[in-house]
């Protein structure tokens, strides 16, 4: 039982990527449509706001954005509680850094290949499809960075960096799992914390549970 942490760029198919592993492992993906879920149970209703905008000078002084961010540390340290799980997004990767039991992967490829996946996928031009993975890539950096407090494109926070511009979707899954499974019998050596050693609230783990579980009755 454990974690994969999977960040990506848009474009890269690091969604697809995430099912495959997932599929192979017998895990669940957890994505922002379920972690949204959670926060509202909450009341914290503006998380994709707050995701989804850069975030201005005044906004890193917003009581609401700090306890809205914190919530999020929390449901995402309940999930990795829970295991079994491949999360996608949301700085995963940094929160759960050094732990025994968690795999953290960057999936990234370059801007123009980017581009002609978005342009397949839902028309428009090159320079548009672009502005917007770069608009898109720039906001993502920012919460992540500002909010959460770690840098995303420092490869030294990941265990695995694919690029999807060299190696297939199968390829970086296979490479995904049998990293996984080789971290699971050889834990890494520099580290001491496993995921049994989180915090997690009851109630908030309770929750966590029954969503992972309705989810795997889904599939």
């Amino acid at each position: 039982m454990g974690v994969i942490t999977i960040s990506r760029q848009v474009g890269s198919q690091g969604t697809l990527i995430a099912q495959s592993v997932a599929d192979e492992l017998g895990f669940v993906v957890i994505d922002k449509e379920d972690i949204e879920a959670i926060m509202d149970e909450y009341g914290f209703v503006s998380f994709e706001l707050i995701y989804d905008a850069k975030i201005s000078f005044w906004g890193r002084f917003d009581e609401q954005r700090t306890k809205t961010v914190e919530f999020l540390r929390d449901v995402m340290c309940a999930i990795a509680k829970h295991g079994d799980v491949v999360l996608l997004g949301r700085g995963g990767f940094g929160l759960l850094q050094g732990y025994t039991d968690v795999l953290n992967v960057r999936i990234k490829a370059p801007l123009e290949l980017r581009a002609i996946r978005k342009q397949e996928e839902h028309g428009g031009s090159d320079r548009t499809a672009k502005e917007s993975l770069e608009r898109i890539d720039r906001i993502r950096s920012s919460f992540v960075s500002h909010d959460l407090g770690y840098d995303m494109n420092d490869i030294d926070c990941f265990d695995l960096v694919l690029d999807t511009g060299v190696v297939s979707t199968s390829e970086a899954s296979a490479t995904i799992v049998g990293a996984y499974r080789h971290l699971l019998a050889n834990h890494r050596t520099n580290a001491r914390k496993t995921r049994a050693d989180l915090s997690v609230d009851e109630v908030l783990e309770r929750l966590v549970a029954k969503i992972i579980g309705d989810k795997r009755k889904e599939t």
